[in-house]
Protein backbone atom coordinates (compact mmCIF):
# COMPACT_ATOMS: atom_id res chain seq x y z
CA UNK A 1 0.00 0.00 0.00
CA UNK A 2 1.43 3.50 -0.95
CA UNK A 3 2.26 5.78 1.92
CA UNK A 4 0.79 9.29 1.75
CA UNK A 5 3.41 12.00 0.82
CA UNK A 6 4.65 14.02 3.76
CA UNK A 7 4.11 17.72 3.17
CA UNK A 8 4.89 20.65 5.46
CA UNK A 9 2.74 23.66 5.89
CA UNK A 10 4.21 27.15 5.36
CA UNK A 11 4.05 27.77 9.09
CA UNK A 12 6.06 24.65 9.82
CA UNK A 13 8.76 25.66 7.27
CA UNK A 14 9.10 29.11 8.79
CA UNK A 15 9.30 27.61 12.25
CA UNK A 16 12.14 25.36 11.14
CA UNK A 17 14.04 28.30 9.55
CA UNK A 18 13.52 30.66 12.50
CA UNK A 19 16.76 29.85 14.41
CA UNK A 20 18.84 30.50 11.28
CA UNK A 21 17.01 33.74 10.52
CA UNK A 22 17.45 34.89 14.12
CA UNK A 23 21.20 34.15 13.95
CA UNK A 24 21.63 36.09 10.71
CA UNK A 25 19.61 38.99 12.06
CA UNK A 26 21.65 39.06 15.24
CA UNK A 27 24.91 38.95 13.31
CA UNK A 28 23.82 41.86 11.11
CA UNK A 29 22.87 43.85 14.20
CA UNK A 30 26.26 43.23 15.79
CA UNK A 31 28.00 44.14 12.52
CA UNK A 32 26.02 47.35 12.35
CA UNK A 33 27.05 48.27 15.88
CA UNK A 34 30.71 47.53 15.07
CA UNK A 35 30.63 49.59 11.88
CA UNK A 36 28.93 52.49 13.62
CA UNK A 37 31.42 52.29 16.48
CA UNK A 38 34.34 52.30 14.07
CA UNK A 39 32.90 55.27 12.20
CA UNK A 40 32.31 57.15 15.44
CA UNK A 41 35.85 56.44 16.61
CA UNK A 42 37.32 57.53 13.28
CA UNK A 43 35.37 60.78 13.11
CA UNK A 44 35.12 61.59 16.81
CA UNK A 45 36.59 64.91 17.95
CA UNK A 46 38.16 62.96 20.80
CA UNK A 47 40.67 61.48 18.32
CA UNK A 48 41.54 64.75 16.60
CA UNK A 49 45.04 66.18 17.08
CA UNK A 50 44.44 68.90 19.67
CA UNK A 51 47.99 69.12 20.99
CA UNK A 52 51.33 69.17 19.13
CA UNK A 53 54.17 68.84 21.62
CA UNK A 54 57.57 70.11 20.44
CA UNK A 55 60.74 68.75 22.04
CA UNK A 56 64.38 69.74 21.45
CA UNK A 57 63.97 73.19 19.90
CA UNK A 58 66.04 76.13 21.09
CA UNK A 59 66.37 78.63 18.25
CA UNK A 60 63.18 77.82 16.33
CA UNK A 61 59.95 78.72 18.13
CA UNK A 62 57.51 75.94 18.95
CA UNK A 63 54.71 77.96 17.34
CA UNK A 64 56.57 78.08 14.02
CA UNK A 65 57.14 74.33 14.10
CA UNK A 66 53.53 73.54 15.02
CA UNK A 67 52.22 75.73 12.22
CA UNK A 68 54.65 74.27 9.69
CA UNK A 69 53.64 70.71 10.57
CA UNK A 70 49.97 71.32 9.71
CA UNK A 71 48.92 68.58 12.14
CA UNK A 72 46.54 70.45 14.44
CA UNK A 73 42.94 69.35 13.87
CA UNK A 74 43.89 66.29 11.82
CA UNK A 75 42.65 62.81 12.67
CA UNK A 76 45.02 60.79 14.82
CA UNK A 77 44.39 57.87 12.48
CA UNK A 78 44.97 59.55 9.13
CA UNK A 79 47.35 62.43 9.94
CA UNK A 80 50.11 62.42 7.28
CA UNK A 81 53.22 62.36 9.44
CA UNK A 82 55.54 61.92 6.45
CA UNK A 83 54.32 65.14 4.83
CA UNK A 84 54.56 66.95 8.17
CA UNK A 85 58.13 65.75 8.58
CA UNK A 86 59.02 66.93 5.08
CA UNK A 87 57.53 70.36 5.80
CA UNK A 88 59.54 70.68 9.01
CA UNK A 89 62.76 69.89 7.16
CA UNK A 90 62.18 73.11 5.22
CA UNK A 91 63.01 75.06 8.38
CA UNK A 92 66.67 76.04 7.82
CA UNK A 93 67.77 75.43 11.41
CA UNK A 94 66.24 71.95 11.64
CA UNK A 95 68.73 69.11 11.25
CA UNK A 96 66.50 66.10 11.99
CA UNK A 97 62.84 65.43 12.81
CA UNK A 98 61.00 62.53 14.42
CA UNK A 99 57.19 62.57 14.83
CA UNK A 100 55.28 60.24 17.16
CA UNK A 101 51.59 59.67 17.90
CA UNK A 102 50.74 59.88 21.59
CA UNK A 103 47.14 58.67 21.85
CA UNK A 104 44.45 59.79 22.12
CA UNK A 105 44.98 63.34 20.78
CA UNK A 106 48.66 64.38 21.00
CA UNK A 107 51.44 64.33 18.42
CA UNK A 108 55.02 64.72 19.62
CA UNK A 109 57.56 66.42 17.34
CA UNK A 110 61.16 65.70 18.34
CA UNK A 111 63.59 68.20 16.80
CA UNK A 112 67.37 68.23 16.56
CA UNK A 113 68.58 71.65 15.53
CA UNK A 114 71.76 72.36 13.60
CA UNK A 115 74.75 72.92 15.87
CA UNK A 116 77.22 75.80 15.66
CA UNK A 117 80.55 74.57 14.28
CA UNK A 118 82.49 77.57 13.01
CA UNK A 119 82.49 81.17 11.83
CA UNK A 120 82.22 82.33 8.22
CA UNK A 121 83.38 85.91 7.73
CA UNK A 122 82.27 87.74 4.59
CA UNK A 123 82.34 91.47 3.77
CA UNK A 124 83.29 92.18 7.35
CA UNK A 125 80.33 90.32 8.87
CA UNK A 126 80.69 87.14 10.92
CA UNK A 127 78.16 84.34 10.54
CA UNK A 128 77.80 81.19 12.60
CA UNK A 129 77.72 78.05 10.42
CA UNK A 130 77.27 74.35 11.11
CA UNK A 131 79.54 71.56 9.88
CA UNK A 132 77.62 71.39 6.59
CA UNK A 133 78.14 75.09 5.95
CA UNK A 134 74.57 76.18 6.71
CA UNK A 135 74.31 79.72 8.06
CA UNK A 136 72.66 79.72 11.49
CA UNK A 137 72.74 83.46 12.13
CA UNK A 138 75.01 86.47 12.54
CA UNK A 139 77.77 86.52 15.10
CA UNK A 140 80.78 84.30 15.75
CA UNK A 141 80.64 80.69 16.83
CA UNK A 142 81.92 79.75 20.32
CA UNK A 143 85.55 80.59 21.09
CA UNK A 144 88.02 78.11 19.65
CA UNK A 145 85.80 77.19 16.71
CA UNK A 146 87.19 77.19 13.15
CA UNK A 147 87.11 80.56 11.36
CA UNK A 148 86.90 80.89 7.58
CA UNK A 149 87.35 84.28 5.95
CA UNK A 150 85.83 84.60 2.49
CA UNK A 151 86.58 87.21 -0.16
CA UNK A 152 83.14 86.71 -1.71
CA UNK A 153 80.89 89.74 -1.98
CA UNK A 154 77.37 90.12 -0.61
CA UNK A 155 75.61 89.17 2.58
CA UNK A 156 74.34 85.89 4.01
CA UNK A 157 70.98 85.00 5.52
CA UNK A 158 69.89 82.14 7.78
CA UNK A 159 69.67 78.94 5.76
CA UNK A 160 72.28 79.92 3.16
CA UNK A 161 74.98 77.36 2.40
CA UNK A 162 78.52 78.63 2.10
CA UNK A 163 81.16 76.94 -0.07
CA UNK A 164 81.27 73.30 1.02
CA UNK A 165 84.86 72.79 -0.16
CA UNK A 166 86.07 75.56 2.10
CA UNK A 167 84.22 74.07 5.06
CA UNK A 168 85.43 70.51 4.39
CA UNK A 169 89.00 71.68 3.94
CA UNK A 170 88.92 73.84 7.07
CA UNK A 171 87.55 70.98 9.16
CA UNK A 172 90.34 68.64 8.11
CA UNK A 173 93.07 71.29 8.35
CA UNK A 174 92.08 72.38 11.86
CA UNK A 175 92.16 68.75 12.97
CA UNK A 176 95.37 67.50 11.29
CA UNK A 177 97.69 70.48 10.83
CA UNK A 178 98.85 70.76 14.49
CA UNK A 179 99.89 67.09 14.55
CA UNK A 180 101.75 67.17 11.22
CA UNK A 181 103.30 70.66 11.26
CA UNK A 182 103.69 71.31 14.98
CA UNK A 183 101.86 74.63 14.70
CA UNK A 184 98.27 75.80 14.79
CA UNK A 185 95.89 77.52 12.40
CA UNK A 186 95.59 81.28 12.66
CA UNK A 187 93.12 81.61 9.78
CA UNK A 188 91.56 79.69 6.91
CA UNK A 189 90.62 81.90 3.98
CA UNK A 190 88.51 81.15 0.92
CA UNK A 191 89.86 83.31 -1.90
CA UNK A 192 88.33 83.61 -5.35
CA UNK A 193 90.66 82.09 -7.95
CA UNK A 194 92.91 80.46 -5.34
CA UNK A 195 90.51 78.41 -3.25
CA UNK A 196 91.47 77.52 0.31
CA UNK A 197 94.40 79.33 1.91
CA UNK A 198 95.76 78.70 5.41
CA UNK A 199 97.83 80.99 7.62
CA UNK A 200 99.53 79.47 10.65
CA UNK A 201 100.38 81.12 13.96
CA UNK A 202 104.09 81.13 13.01
CA UNK A 203 103.36 83.30 9.96
CA UNK A 204 103.42 80.75 7.14
CA UNK A 205 100.83 80.62 4.38
CA UNK A 206 99.76 77.55 2.37
CA UNK A 207 97.60 77.48 -0.74
CA UNK A 208 95.48 74.31 -0.87
CA UNK A 209 93.16 75.03 -3.79
CA UNK A 210 90.10 72.79 -3.46
CA UNK A 211 89.28 70.39 -0.62
CA UNK A 212 90.66 67.27 -2.31
CA UNK A 213 93.59 65.30 -0.84
CA UNK A 214 94.01 67.54 2.19
CA UNK A 215 95.84 64.84 4.15
CA UNK A 216 98.28 64.27 1.29
CA UNK A 217 98.93 68.00 0.88
CA UNK A 218 99.62 68.32 4.61
CA UNK A 219 102.06 65.41 4.40
CA UNK A 220 103.88 67.09 1.51
CA UNK A 221 104.01 70.34 3.48
CA UNK A 222 105.38 68.56 6.56
CA UNK A 223 108.11 66.83 4.49
CA UNK A 224 109.13 70.07 2.79
CA UNK A 225 109.14 71.95 6.11
CA UNK A 226 111.51 69.36 7.57
CA UNK A 227 113.79 69.52 4.52
CA UNK A 228 113.77 73.33 4.53
CA UNK A 229 114.82 73.31 8.18
CA UNK A 230 117.72 70.94 7.48
CA UNK A 231 118.88 73.06 4.52
CA UNK A 232 118.27 76.39 6.28
CA UNK A 233 115.74 77.50 3.67
CA UNK A 234 113.41 80.25 4.79
CA UNK A 235 109.99 80.50 3.18
CA UNK A 236 106.72 82.22 3.95
CA UNK A 237 104.42 80.63 1.38
CA UNK A 238 103.96 77.11 0.05
CA UNK A 239 101.72 76.38 -2.93
CA UNK A 240 100.16 72.89 -2.66
CA UNK A 241 97.56 73.26 -5.37
CA UNK A 242 99.42 71.10 -7.90
CA UNK A 243 99.76 67.81 -6.07
CA UNK A 244 103.32 66.49 -6.19
CA UNK A 245 104.72 69.79 -7.51
CA UNK A 246 104.73 72.10 -4.49
CA UNK A 247 106.32 75.52 -4.74
CA UNK A 248 108.08 77.37 -1.93
CA UNK A 249 108.30 81.14 -1.86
Amino acid sequence: MEQPALTATREEALFRQAPGLLFVGGALSVLGVVVYGAYWTWSSPFFKVSNVEVVGNQRVSAGTLVESSGLLGESMFSADLASAQQALYQQPLVNSVRIERDWPHTVRVVIEERKAWGTWEQTGVQYTIDREGVVLGQGPAPAGSPVIRSTEAGNRIIGDRVDYQAVDAAAEIYEKLPRQLGTTVAEVAFTSGKGVQVTTTNGQTALFGDSSSIAYKLSVWAALAQEAQVRNINYTTIDLRYGNRPVLQ
